[in-house]
């Protein structure tokens, strides 16, 4: 390609440098109008072909008859107040738009805002501590009708005060109340609870529900409790701010495979279904175990010395 050149400007109003020929004016290039913001510049390409002659030619040391083009200074200060009102645009449009949107009632907060904690899931308007026996399920409510055990259902309680409710009923028919569980896990459970095979020994806070070793996490959102002679669904743990509790765990599998988490708490044996493996990832995660690993590189190797398929082979 021939060598671009760069002339001062147009010389004989707009002819070749090189040899005299009428030049074309071209498309910058996007480094030529990144210059053009400091120094207004225009790319010209000579009309014979045999000479080749390219460049650029800043347009403000133009000859007579050219357009005067403003200063660089000029054109970058045109620039800056642009974006300063294309900013002041969107700012009034934003101010606008929060303006329009429908107005929410105020709260009636129960407490100081440095009061209220965060229970994982979002802000309670409740003080820390402070408890709620919740509300009687409505009878059109499927469960209520398909409750087999004398216990009453409620939903919506708030666990602020670890014993003060105990729980009077049998394990067998708070399991049975929640309608969350099948048969057989039912009676795996009451049977693990009588002879006390724990899965594990878990601690309880507002913010957690976790085992002392770190390998199972739950919310402190619980699926159904017990209370005296009630089952709560949806219940909230609200200790105070610091307070622990400590519980049993218990797990069994169905038919099919799941495992199901149930919790009594030492303090009041308020007999609590976790749900259906409802574990989220503790923190940082978990390494996996020896045997893991070993199950890890077994698969590895067997992958490694598998022989490949030709693309001709069968499918």
């Amino acid at each position: 390609m021939p060598a671009t050149h760069q002339t001062p400007s147009l010389p004989d109003g707009g002819h070749c440098p090189s040899c005299g020929l009428p030049l074309k004016r071209l498309h910058r290039h996007p480094l030529d109008r990144w210059i053009s913001v400091f120094r207004s510049v225009h790319r010209y390409r000579c009309s014979d072909p045999a000479c080749g002659w390219e460049g650029v030619v800043g347009r403000e040391w133009a000859g007579p008859g050219m357009p005067a083009h403003p200063p660089w200074q000029t054109r970058l200060a045109w620039m800056l107040a642009g974006a300063a009102l294309a900013t002041a645009g969107m700012g009034v449009a934003l101010l606008v738009h929060r303006a329009a949107r429908p107005a929410v009632g105020p709260r009636t907060p129960t407490v100081a805002a440095d009061a209220v904690q965060d229970l994982g899931t979002g802000p309670l308007a409740v003080a820390a501590g402070a408890y709620d026996d919740g509300r009687e399920l409505l009878r059109a409510d499927p469960r209520v009708g398909g409750n087999p055990t004398p216990l009453a259902l409620r939903h919506g309680c708030v666990w602020g005060v670890p014993g003060r409710t105990p729980y009077r009923g049998s394990v067998e028919q708070a399991l049975n109340a929640t309608q969350l569980l099948p048969p057989e896990v039912v009676q795996r459970i009451s049977q693990m609870v009588e002879y006390g095979w724990t899965k594990d020994r878990l601690e309880i806070s507002r913010k957690a529900i976790r085992s002392i070793d770190g390998r199972h996490l739950f919310r402190p959102q619980i699926a159904a409790m017990g209370f005296g002679n009630a089952m709560c669904f949806d219940t909230i743990v609200n200790f105070p701010a610091g307070h622990v509790e400590y519980a049993a765990l218990y797990e069994a599998e169905d038919r099919s495979g799941k495992t199901y988490s149930v919790m009594v708490p030492y303090v009041c044996n308020n007999v609590s279904v976790l749900g259906v493996r409802a574990e989220i990832t503790p923190p940082g995660g978990q390494m996996p175990e020896p045997s893991s690993w070993w199950l890890v590189g077994t698969a590895l190797a067997v992958l490694a010395v598998r022989p490949r398929r030709t693309s001709g082979g069968p499918a």
